[in-house]
């Protein structure tokens, strides 16, 4: 074959590569390959032993203490703190960016709902919003709405600012073909992630209807950044890349406990029981 026909060969090749999408597949596995492939880099310690810690995708890290919420930025300064009788170590911190920051006291029933400033917007009772068990809560993409687990019907139940019911689902055991005890939700565009540590990541549409079930399990905090999921389990970061179906082990994570991930940070415990920020 002459050098035309093998050139005409290889444009026809690199345009239906192009045509069926595998060429842009190829090269964004090999980007994140690349970007993910960093080693994390040493910010600062907060000399605090809290409860429990939570960073949210804009980077703000909060510590939990019985009684008490604080607020740091990302470079581990101290910005705000909030306190209330229904915080407890079974407290949840939900917060997907800065707008709002919202935690579930199991034990006591209580939702409350932060602003920007952690001024106090409301407390929610959940035994005054029906016959649910809820046992998990999740905020949508917006924060204009809240994504409650019924664990006795199996159930996702979407709740406007009133306090109203405005979406059930059915019954996703009868959809999944398993029976879901979610830690976590979190909406992200037109996508809803429900995160079972047993089960694995369950994702449906906003609207409820299950789309796939991705089996990784032992996971304790999930993230999704660019259609990217970032997830800690095993003492390690992974990402999971949905295009390509792979699974990425972090070339080096920081000898810490507890590790929530942020956009560009992460944050986890140390032996001291302090609380380490790393960029990654």
């Amino acid at each position: 074959m002459n050098n035309s026909r093998w050139s005409i060969v290889n444009s026809r090749w690199f345009s239906n590569l192009l045509k069926s999408g595998l060429l842009w597949a190829m090269v964004y596995c090999l980007w994140s390959n690349n970007s993910f492939s960093a080693i994390p880099t040493y910010i600062k310690t907060i000399e605090k032993k809290p409860i429990s810690i939570f960073v949210n995708t804009t980077n703000d890290i909060f510590l939990l203490y019985k009684g008490m919420l604080e607020r740091y930025n990302a470079d581990g300064t101290f910005f705000q703190n909030y306190g209330s009788i229904y915080i407890n170590e079974h407290t949840e911190i939900i917060s997907v960016t800065g707008f709002k920051t919202i935690l579930y006291s199991p034990d006591f029933g209580k939702i409350i709902q932060l602003d920007n400033r952690f001024k106090e917007i409301d407390v929610i009772d959940v035994f005054n919003l029906g016959t649910y068990l809820i046992t998990c809560v999740g905020t949508s993409y917006d924060n204009n709405f809240l994504w409650l687990w019924d664990d006795a019907t199996q159930r996702l139940i979407k709740m406007d600012k009133d306090q109203k019911p405005i979406f059930e689902s059915n019954n996703l055991s009868l959809w999944t073909g398993k029976t879901i005890h979610p830690i976590q939700i979190t909406e992200v565009g037109i996508q809803l992630f429900v995160l079972d540590t047993t089960q694995g990541i369950f994702i449906f549409d906003n609207q409820g209807n299950f789309i796939k079930n991705i089996p990784i399990y032992a996971i304790q905090d999930l993230k999704i950044y660019e259609n990217q999921l970032f997830y800690y389990k095993e003492h390690c970061i992974y990402s999971y890349q949905q295009l390509t179906f792979s699974e990425i082990k972090y070339t080096q994570t920081p000898k810490l406990e507890n590790i929530q991930l942020g956009k560009s940070i992460l944050c986890g415990i140390n032996q001291m029981g302090w609380v380490e920020i790393w960029k990654y």
